[in-house]
């Protein structure tokens, strides 16, 4: 629907509740027989107590025990057992209770017979309370009379719009007697003929037509049915919050208008429930009217909302659990307050954030050629914005709000304008919000157009990834190097066919990671020799993993089920995955070339950087051709020996990190932070450890050279001659390339060690 078309069917909806409130301002029931009776011309006499013969006889004027009610010169008028002298009023705000009073309302009236002439005739009542019977000439017309043994109320009967049809034989030519039975609490307001108009004896087929609401229950039904429509909506999108709050206002307003209504006295017969219905939803209505406003035009609800929320929260908790006069002294103070509630939702919530609105829009298209003035921009957008269109409604709601309230206070017509007024209100702010789904449904059109794009390309995506991992799936499987998926414990996670056999997992279930999943070093031999257990060695590889993005390599030997050792270098590399970090390990089996099949006799000095990688690389390639001489289980020994003594180089010389820094960094588990630390610091960074090596058929000869200020060897090589468990912790390197070297050899000054390897004629060959 566009804008336009909104605002003419709420112009529409305007136009045909002005005329309803014209037709409200016209007398109630009209005049279409010849027998019309308006019983607000004649007096009405109040006797306390009752009897029948009061029902039968002309009440004498100057009894003073009759109280007498003249006609006013307006017409219209109330009498109520408030409005009776004697009668206790009680005072306002009290949970004092009296016990029912009994009066006998009469209303004499003439009538000539002959006007009864082919009608049925019928009377209305505007409102008749509490427990009461009529009678007429004597004879019992309607009984709701609903009292205990001890004549106390066990049953309200306080209706409105009471109408029945009379049988014409109970009416007699000349003067006739129409009499009220009237029960009630003295300070209960509702007792008596408690509204002002109509009250008649007229054709009861014009008071049938007149008092049929159908269509009245139908609106209420719609009310009740958009509220509930608005809040599935809600439920569907729960950032519209103004779904909520006009869902919740319009099944309210409906929940009001339909504890008004005659025929809820066939479904609710005790008339205290409705009252306490329609009390509690009348005053739930105002913050509900004023959350939506503020949520559609600033999508959030101000103080001054949420206190009136909070107010006509308390207002109706009293009003289900009090007496029904103080229900109705509660009423009471609410309709003094609605004044100023109205205020706030019109004048604030609306007509200023209109005008504040059009204001800086106004102010924005001042640049542009196609200028308004003010007063044409705020014209412009009363006809074009949500906001402007709720304005109209809301105006039309206030105006008519003011007038019930007056009248519920002064006139007591009951009226009830406000209907009209809710009734443009909500139907214009369904349009709004009907227009504004209209303009989510374009866009929704056009998201969807987008979305098939998205999924036509996520679609050649899927299919591409789908051959990626074909193509994943071939080289994973495909390779005859061993691959394998660690988890940050160096559990297996997942394995090609050529890890499965290399690793010897035929048989282990790795579908799942559990405690007794395998991990890799428990697969690899542990040389007894190292004074570091695998375990611990690949802690330290996995800190230095997920500290670094660089991959690792480390030389390890596997113990085949035969009891033959296979080498191997291990290549790590952390990598992250959905399932968070994971170590992807490749397998290069050591497979010795034609070169090194030749290797006779080599020497090469190299330089080095102060990186543990470094040392790994430089460690294993100086000792590559040492099995060439010896068993490989004693070349392997030999080489984690020259990495320690080079690790040495680089820790304690070069970068001068003494055994307690150390201790203290690993304990701390930010030893490779401190390293870096130390590498970066000006005073290190550029020194360099020197390593050299000579192999021949008879020995092997290492020399390493650091730049660092060397340390007391000889008492160091003292203390290991009798160990301590200090020394057992810091000298573990030392202790190994003793055992592992013949021969091991330091300059004066600290910095530099030989190692010397010789071959006996039983070295492997």
């Amino acid at each position: 629907m566009r804008k336009t078309d909104t605002y003419k069917v709420l112009l529409c909806t305007l136009y045909i509740s002005v005329f309803g409130i014209i037709a409200e301002a016209s007398p109630r029931i009209p005049q279409k027989s010849n027998f019309y009776i308006d019983l607000n011309t004649l007096p009405v006499y109040v006797h306390p107590g009752f009897s029948l013969d009061l029902t039968t006889t002309a009440p004498d004027r100057q009894d003073p025990a009759w109280h007498i009610f003249e006609p006013t010169a307006e017409g219209p008028r109330i009498v109520r057992f408030l409005e009776i002298p004697e009668l206790p009023k009680g005072s306002f705000f009290s949970f004092k209770t009296y016990k029912p009073a009994e009066y006998t309302f009469v209303v004499p009236f003439d009538l000539d017979l002959s006007r009864l002439d082919k009608i049925i005739p019928g009377i209305h009542l505007a409102a008749l309370g509490d427990n009461w019977e009529i009678y007429l000439n004597g004879i019992r017309i309607r009984s709701e009379m609903h009292l205990d043994n001890s004549g106390n109320i066990i049953s309200h009967r306080s209706y409105r719009d009471v109408y029945f049809p009379i049988n014409p034989v109970l009416f007699v030519q000349g003067q006739n007697i129409l009499a009220f039975r009237v029960i009630g609490e003295p300070n209960n307001p509702p007792v008596g003929f408690f509204f002002s108009q109509p009250y008649v004896l007229t054709d009861y087929a014009v008071l049938e037509n007149f008092n049929n609401d159908v269509w009245s229950f139908a609106l209420c039904a719609i009310y009740i049915f958009i509220g509930f429509y608005h809040l599935v909506l809600y439920l569907f999108r729960r950032q519209d919050r103004y779904n909520l709050f006009y869902g919740l206002f319009s099944m309210v307003l409906g929940l009001y208008l339909a504890a008004r209504l005659h025929s809820a006295y066939l479904i609710v017969p005790d008339s205290e429930y409705l009252l306490r219905i329609e009390f509690t939803s009348l005053y739930m209505v105002m913050p509900l009217v004023s959350a939506f406003i503020e949520v559609l035009s600033i999508n959030k609800t101000r103080w001054g909302t949420r206190i009136m929320a909070i107010y006509s929260a308390l207002l109706s908790a009293f009003t289900i659990f009090t007496p029904l006069p103080f229900a109705h002294d509660i009423l009471r103070i609410w309709q003094i307050s609605a004044l100023g509630m109205a205020l706030y939702i019109f004048v604030y919530a609306v007509l200023w954030d209109f005008i504040s609105t059009g204001y800086r829009r106004w102010k924005r298209n001042a640049t542009s050629q196609d200028k308004h003035g003010f007063i044409g921009q705020l014209g412009h957008d009363l006809i074009h914005t949500p906001l402007g269109n709720i304005l109209i409604g809301a105006g039309f709601l206030f105006f008519t709000a003011i007038f019930d309230i007056l009248d519920s206070i002064i006139f007591l017509k009951d009226i009830v304008l406000s209907r009209y007024g809710l009734f443009v209100f909500t139907i214009g702010s369904a349009l709004i919000l009907a227009n504004r789904y209209g303009f989510l449904f374009k866009q929704l059109n056009y998201a969807n157009a987008n979305l098939e794009n998205r999924l036509n390309e996520l679609s050649a995506a899927k299919a591409t990834a789908e051959r990626n991992e074909r193509k994943y799936r071939s080289l994973f499987n495909g390779t005859n190097d061993p691959i394998v998926l660690l988890d940050k414990e160096f559990r297996f996670k997942e394995c090609n066919t050529a890890a499965i056999d290399y690793f010897n997992l035929e048989g282990v279930d790795l579908s799942y990671i559990s405690e007794k999943t395998p991990k890799l070093y428990e697969k690899l031999y542990e040389d007894q020799r190292e004074h570091i257990s695998l375990a611990e060695r690949f802690a330290e590889l996995g800190e230095r993993l997920f500290n670094s993005s660089q991959p690792i390599e480390v030389q390890a030997q596997l113990r085949s089920p035969l009891g033959d050792f296979k080498s191997c270098t291990l290549r790590m590399e952390s990598i992250k995955t959905p399932e968070g970090i994971e170590i992807l390990l490749r397998v290069i089996p050591d497979s010795r070339d034609d070169l090194a099949q030749a290797f006779v006799e080599g020497r090469e000095h190299f330089e080095i950087e102060n990186t543990l990688s470094a040392a790994d690389d430089i460690s294993r390639h100086v000792c590559a051709n040492l099995s060439k001489y010896m068993p490989q289980e004693d070349a392997n020994f030999a080489m984690v020996c020259v990495r320690e003594i080079i690790i040495n180089a680089i820790e304690h010389g070069n970068l001068e990190i003494t055994f307690d820094e150390k201790s203290k960094a690993q304990r701390e588990r930010r030893y490779f932070e401190f390293l870096q630390e130390r590498k970066d610091n000006p005073a290190y960074k550029d020194r360099r450890v020197q390593v050299e090596y000579s192999i021949t058929p008879q020995r092997a000869l290492f020399r390493i050279t650091d730049e660092g200020k060397g340390f007391n060897h000889q008492k160091f090589l003292e203390q290991v001659a009798n160990p301590n468990p200090e020394i057992l912790e810091h000298g573990r390197g030392l202790f190994m390339t003793l055992a592992a070297f013949d021969r091991v050899v330091y300059n004066d000054k600290g910095n530099q060690v030989t190692l010397e390897k010789r071959f006996n004629s039983a070295a492997k060959r």
